[in-house]
């Protein structure tokens, strides 16, 4: 049962920044006074960056198995530990961004996108010189891999 579930969650990761930021910006939306664009930056910021890092840290971290099954890699290497805390620390710097200004919020995108692009490219690597196309390795995980850090480097750019 807890195997099923894992598998169902690691399925699902990549989709919490997205649903996170598209509520909150509905309900700051409907807030009188808001700034949209503001909104959606520091909304993205912290799902995306900081609650999807959280997530995706401590679940290489700590529930390494089923997460290396699902990227095609070996499981129990230090390679997790090691992407975990890389993830939990831009998870750490997205949660608190919003609270220390533009050029903090600008230092967490460019940390969270030389982490998420660099990522991508051993994806495709292993795509192109092992076939490796599981999900995890080339599924939802490497779409966002690619589509998010541009989407909040664009954003950010526009917005501020």
């Amino acid at each position: 049962m807890l195997d099923t579930v894992l598998r169902l969650a690691i399925r699902l990761v990549p989709f919490v920044g997205l649903v996170g930021t598209v509520i909150t910006t509905g309900i700051d939306a409907l807030t009188p006074g808001g700034d949209l664009g503001r909104d959606l930056l520091e909304n993205s910021v912290l799902w995306m960056i900081g609650v999807q890092g959280w997530m995706t840290g401590c679940g290489h971290m700590f529930f390494g198995e089923p997460i290396a099954e699902s990227i095609g890699w070996p499981a129990k290497t230090p390679w997790q530990w090691e992407v975990g805390l890389a993830s939990l620390a831009t998870g750490v710097l997205g949660v608190i961004a919003s609270g220390f200004g533009d050029e903090f919020t600008l230092a967490t995108i460019i940390a969270f996108a030389v982490f998420y692009l660099g990522a991508a490219v051993g994806h495709v690597r292993e795509m192109v010189t092992r076939r490796n196309f599981e999900p995890g390795n080339a599924g939802p995980i490497f779409v966002f891999d690619v589509l998010v850090p541009v989407y909040l480097i664009v954003l950010f750019a526009v917005v501020t």
